[in-house]
């Protein structure tokens, strides 16, 4: 999800040695391979070329436009065998502000029509609460159709000890996590020891 911690999470598992990709495979965007592929009636990552051998997927929608992770969720719960999964979540106040102050993207999501958003819906904070906390139903709904096949990871990006629990259910140190395409949309990684000293 935009602004949820994608290009921190795509960060720590290129330092962790995965082959990841955010937001772009190839010269395409991960989610047009991604939608090609079940309007096809494929598995999500079966067909196309840009969609393969991939370690980790950090973001695969193409902005509010596209967010297939949304608009498509039964599919790609259903058509990934053995995935694990990472629902992020941070304060709703911060994720609508950081939203507001990238370019034009909560516009854009409000000019959007996603499932669980219609069009003219996402002018305010409780309206982006309700959505994303329903989104995080169906998430836990669909993952839970297939016992033993996949794993639900969930992490707070805001949570000071984010690194350690990533550590712990992926085995990359730690010390690969850090804050990035923060406040002035630049590319410096604070890390959970300087964030903790700031303190």
């Amino acid at each position: 999800m935009p602004k949820m911690g994608s290009t921190s999470l795509h960060s720590y598992f290129d330092c962790g040695g995965y082959k990841s990709v955010h937001w772009k495979c190839g010269k395409r965007y991960c989610g047009e391979c991604i939608e090609d592929a079940i309007q096809a009636g494929s598995s999500p990552l079966s067909t196309s070329k840009c969609t393969k051998n991939f370690g980790s997927y950090a973001q695969i929608d193409r902005g509010p436009e596209h967010l297939v992770q949304v608009n498509y969720l039964n599919e790609i719960v259903g058509g990934v065998p053995n995935a694990t999964f990472i629902l992020t979540f941070r304060n709703m106040t911060n994720w609508y502000k950081s939203m507001s102050n990238f370019n034009n993207l909560r516009q854009r999501f409000e000019a959007a029509n996603i499932t669980g958003l219609p069009r003219g819906v996402g002018r305010n904070v409780s309206e982006f609460s309700h959505f994303y906390c329903e989104y995080v139903k169906r998430v836990r709904e669909e993952v839970a159709k297939y016992p033993g096949r996949h794993e639900l990871i969930e992490i707070d990006i805001e949570d000071p000890t984010v690194g350690w629990q990533m550590e712990e259910a992926f085995g990359t140190s730690h010390t690969c996590w850090g804050k990035k395409n923060t406040a002035k949309h630049n590319d410096t990684v604070i890390s959970v020891e300087e964030l903790q000293r700031r303190d």
